[in-house]
């Protein structure tokens, strides 16, 4: 079996690059039967270095093109012209990203649904991101022969807006934590001290409160921050920082709203991040809508517990192993955050608890899950 993956999503850095990226990884690794044509296009950006890594396996090629996003987002979604097949050659399956749905010559295409935002909550993007989704998927309902939802969350909310789609040809497959989350609890307590010492040194962070993802209108940092700024106004001893990572998106930053006890810390690198999450006392995610959200399993891969919302997909992630509140209301994650800040008792019992959790999401089993799907396409 030929299989076709769009891997150009994994130059941008984002939670859709992480899926592509670890999902390739570990196809590759685990399925040396089947040849993989990789297809990768951006006008700037070059060709990720974990990308071409991936030569090192004899079953995959790599097609690199030049052509920006915008263009083949007018070419497949727009006017649907030129099949994939014209830029990789012959394949049984392609698998597209959440940005163009090429046509095909004889391909049966497969999809990936990470979330319904742009049709749920259009507000929250940018025009530009709605228009280009509701034009991909336009084509994705018409002619994928199959869905992969990452949450069960994300299924309804697919089935609920394009009822057209049979739910037969849709499958939840879960995403997961890079392995090197998992591999930090197996690392001695001096180790484990030694790196969370030196990334609070790097930061500046002593006892923080982490905030992870772009920044943008779902995300809820607004809330978050007066929600926070409350708790400092009621416990004017604490020293307690909420540290928020990520990159600017969209909608109205939050630059403004920084002060003594909050740091923005703007785009960490990937390499920082393991440690930034085993060091927090927990992990604020107070998100509005998530398909998933890949940060929740991050901090619980390891050990640490998380606020987050009792919205969409994330009560499905958490499990019994956070705190989940409203995010609509303030007070809400006030005493989300209260509650966890006044009990190191309570994050110790929701960590053990995370730790548990985290063992349902592996990406060896969503790489497993997914050529299993391929395989019935293409019998």
């Amino acid at each position: 079996m030929i299989i076709g993956i769009d891997v150009s999503s994994t130059a941008y850095g984002t939670g859709v690059s992480n899926y592509t990226l670890n999902l390739v990884r570990h196809l590759l690794k685990n399925d040396h039967q089947n040849s993989y044509k990789l297809f990768f296009s951006s006008l700037r950006q070059p060709l990720p270095r974990e990308i071409s890594e991936l030569l090192k396996y004899k079953n995959v090629r790599i097609f690199h093109y030049h052509l920006p996003p915008t263009l083949l987002a007018i070419l497949w979604n727009r006017l649907h012209l030129l099949p994939i097949e014209l830029f990789i050659g012959k394949c049984d399956v392609f698998h597209t990203s959440d940005w163009t749905q090429p046509p095909t010559f004889r391909a049966k295409t497969i999809a990936t649904i990470h979330d319904l935002t742009p049709f749920l909550n259009p507000q929250w993007l940018h025009s530009r991101i709605v228009s280009t989704h509701r034009q991909k998927m336009y084509w994705a309902v018409k002619s994928c022969r199959h869905f992969i939802c990452v949450s069960e969350n994300s299924k309804k909310d697919l089935l609920k807006i394009f009822p057209k789609i049979n739910p037969q040809n849709c499958s939840v497959v879960y995403e997961a934590a890079e392995d090197k989350y998992d591999q930090f609890l197996k690392l001695s307590l001096e180790a484990q001290s030694s790196k969370k010492a030196t990334i609070e040194k790097q930061y500046d962070l002593k006892k923080y409160i982490l905030s992870q993802g772009t920044r943008e209108p779902r995300k809820n940092l607004t809330r978050l921050i007066t929600a926070f700024n409350l708790y400092h106004q009621k416990h004017p001893q604490s020293k307690v920082e909420l540290a928020i990572t990520g990159k600017y998106g969209w909608g109205k930053d939050i630059l403004h709203l920084k002060n003594s006890y909050i740091k923005i810390l703007g785009y960490i690198p990937e390499k920082d991040m393991v440690a930034l999450h085993a060091s927090a006392l927990f992990l604020a995610y107070p998100s509005l809508y998530e398909g998933f959200g890949l940060p929740l399993i991050k901090s619980m891969k390891v050990g640490v517990p998380v606020l987050s919302s009792h919205t969409s997909s994330i009560p499905e992630v958490v499990g019994k192993s956070g705190i989940l509140v409203d995010p609509n209301s303030v007070d809400s994650i006030y005493n989300g955050l209260q509650k966890l800040l006044s009990s190191a008792t309570l994050r110790q019992q929701l960590a053990k608890k995370a730790i548990q959790n985290a063992t349902k999401f592996s990406w060896d089993q969503t790489a497993l899950n997914t050529l299993n799907i391929y395989s019935k396409l293409k019998s």
